[in-house]
């Protein structure tokens, strides 16, 4: 073992910053076998302490309670590597590759996740040799990512168990969650099974790549996320959910009309209140008031409702419908998202005494809707043409295009 301190010491000691392209690309392939090949050795070590129960010595009830209080592994990662190390004597051809740094953990993992006892007496039973599955898996996790090495495995499991792949389907319970972190953003963890799975992704490819805009340059994280937006976006905007107590669903933000009202920037001025998510800027507030239906709602002194009014579309959809013909797409300059995907904006805000009409609107996707509210671009048109201009926030332009 000290051999092995004195070699990770002399590694991390390589002056990185001078060696070649070609050194350093060589030095991370070399590496990653060498993890690979020590990812391997710590597997059957901790299966050596597993199978004589060694763990007790220190008190521990399992070796993977020891790993965890002991060596600090993480819960899920102490299973893994106990539970790979046992399935693994079942397969030679794989703990091989994996022992020569062939194949990585991840590789093993997903293989042995799969070769479950069960599956093993099903498959013998069946007529399957386990010896000849062992070596075409190796082979697959050889040439292949883990990903698809993933996806060998289950086809390898419909076909020799296909009840225990409906039972892990099965298992598979969907769920969702969401949470606010303190910066306001909103964070997603979720688990679905394999066909939950496929409808959303189906779903977000549409959206994502049906109407994809010229030169978009987002990336497919970000696209995806723009894209999961729009789908709950389209949905309330359709009225295609059920109605919650006798009202259809859709984003309620409460912003008081003093802020509403302010100039950019205001000095003390609160902005507004989404209805989970919690607060928001007043130029967002302004920004999700531009093309949306308004409510007045009178309180007095303690905060208490006195009168409530009757909700008010500030754009009509006849107003729409000739913005988006004479506009055609998003007016920011050099985009090039369809009407569906935009809002109309309020040039002079309605809160300002902006009119709610044609002249006064313009088409902007949410991106580019948020640039010029948060953002502070402004866009004006050339009076009596299609033909928009787009104004950075240092008042210098960007190149205007013609209209359609």
């Amino acid at each position: 073992m000290s051999e092995l301190r004195s070699a990770l010491d002399d590694l991390a000691a390589v002056d990185l910053v001078g060696l070649s392209d070609d050194a350093l690309l060589d030095l991370v392939g070399e590496l990653s076998v060498a993890a690979n090949r020590v990812a391997a050795v710590l597997t059957s070590a901790v299966r050596a302490v597993d199978r004589r129960e060694a763990h007790r010595r220190d008190g521990a009830l399992s070796v993977r309670g020891w790993l965890v209080g002991s060596v600090r592994l993480a819960p899920a990662e102490a299973t893994a590597i106990v539970t790979t190390g046992r399935r693994l004597e079942q397969l030679p051809a794989v703990a091989a590759a994996f022992a020569a740094g062939e194949v990585t953990a991840t590789h093993a993992r997903v293989i042995t996740e799969a070769i479950t006892p069960r599956r093993v007496a099903t498959a013998a039973a069946a007529g399957i040799d386990l010896a000849e599955t062992d070596q075409i898996l190796a082979e697959l996790a050889r040439r292949t990512t883990p990903g698809d090495t993933a996806r060998g495995v289950a086809r390898w499991v419909a076909g020799v168990d296909p009840d225990g792949a409906l039972a892990d389907a099965a298992d598979v319970r969907r769920s969702f969650s969401m949470a606010t972190g303190l910066d306001g953003r909103v964070h997603l963890r979720g688990e679905l099974d394999p066909v939950g799975g496929e409808y959303l992704r189906t779903a977000l490819a549409a959206r994502m790549n049906g109407d994809r805009p010229a030169g978009d340059a987002r990336g497919h994280a970000e696209r995806q996320g723009d894209a999961l937006v729009a789908i709950a976006r389209d949905a309330l905007d359709a009225g295609s959910l059920p109605a919650v107590r006798g009202e259809r669903p859709h984003l309620r933000v409460t912003i008081d009309w003093q802020a509403l009202c302010a100039a950019r920037g205001a000095p003390g001025v609160a902005g507004g209140e989404l209805g989970w998510a919690g607060p928001i800027t007043p130029e967002t507030a302004r920004r999700l008031a531009c093309d949306a239906a308004v409510a007045r709602m009178i309180t007095g002194p303690d905060g208490l409702p006195l009168d409530v009014g009757r909700a008010q579309r500030t754009a009509t959809t006849a107003i729409r419908r000739a913005v988006e013909v004479r506009d055609g797409q998003c007016v920011f300059t050099g985009c090039d998202a369809l009407p569906q995907w935009c809002d109309v904006h309020h040039l002079v805000h309605w809160a300002h005494g902006g009119p709610t009409s044609c002249d006064n609107g313009a088409l902007l996707c949410e991106r580019h809707h948020t640039a010029v509210h948060e953002g502070g671009f402004t866009i004006h048109r050339d009076p009596g043409t299609s033909r928009w201009h787009t104004h950075r926030p240092d008042g210098t332009e960007v190149l205007s295009r013609a209209g359609p």
